[in-house]
């Protein structure tokens, strides 16, 4: 079973341009997805997807320089994009990522997949009804039923979000979504970067974690809001974008 892990990543985001490369700890945002993603023990491989735009060969660029496998494709077809760019390795299962989502947990990652093979469905997400705090939403499916559903959908606004489609169509395939623990069930944590104030809580969090632990987790994060309250507001007033809005 080859399970590859995509990160999709762009410089043109319309909220925070050039967001996957601004530096954490002296290292881009991407750098540290990628990191945090290689710790995960299910994951034969790691491929950063982002566009053929000529502002993402910095993109390109970048993981060259750190050895990552990384392809450019669509701009705002992700499914294509997801599609095309693993087409060399052909893995069995995809997992789907982002770039904006540096706190990423590689357990979630674990569980994630390994529900998806013990229950022989064809896609899983940790985010179906759960309140899994945005910015450790994961979701997985089998590369089949993305090129089958890729086939179905023609909604622009609905093939920039990948995978996504697929749990759409309980008719076609078998879904499912894996149980987190209790502790992640926070419903007003918001941990991904869309916005310059997404950017400064994640500033914050790696300022004060990652220098004691860079494997630092979900569990410290939340041991840091304890110590630390105001950090939740400040991002508390970023709206979040609705699949519809593409």
């Amino acid at each position: 079973m080859n399970i590859l892990a995509t990160i999709e990543a762009r410089m043109g985001a319309s909220r925070l341009p050039g967001k996957v490369m601004l530096s954490l700890q002296g290292a881009p945002m991407l750098h540290h997805k990628i990191r945090r993603v290689r710790r995960s023990k299910y994951i034969d491989g790691v491929k950063v997807l982002t566009t053929v735009d000529e502002t993402d060969k910095i993109i390109l660029d970048f993981c060259h320089s750190i050895h990552c496998s990384v392809s450019a494709g669509s701009v705002n077809d992700v499914m294509d994009r997801i599609i095309d760019g693993t087409k060399q390795e052909k893995p069995d299962i995809i997992v789907q990522l982002t770039a904006d989502n540096p706190l990423i947990e590689p357990d979630l990652i674990d569980d994630c997949v390994k529900f998806l093979m013990e229950n022989e469905l064809d896609y899983v997400s940790n985010s179906l009804s759960q309140n899994v705090p945005l910015g450790l939403n994961v979701r997985c499916f089998k590369r089949e039923a993305l090129l089958k559903a890729a086939k179905i959908c023609e909604d622009p606004l609905l093939r920039v979000h990948g995978g996504y489609f697929i749990q759409t169509l309980p008719k076609y395939f078998k879904i499912g979504e894996n149980p987190v623990s209790s502790d992640y069930l926070q419903k007003n944590v918001r941990l991904t970067v869309d916005e310059p104030s997404d950017f400064e809580l994640i500033r914050r969090i790696y300022g004060q974690l990652y220098p004691k632990n860079e494997d630092f987790n979900f569990y410290d994060v939340v041991k840091l809001f304890k110590r630390h309250p105001e950090l939740q507001f400040i991002n508390e007033k970023v709206l979040q974008k609705s699949v519809g809005d593409g």
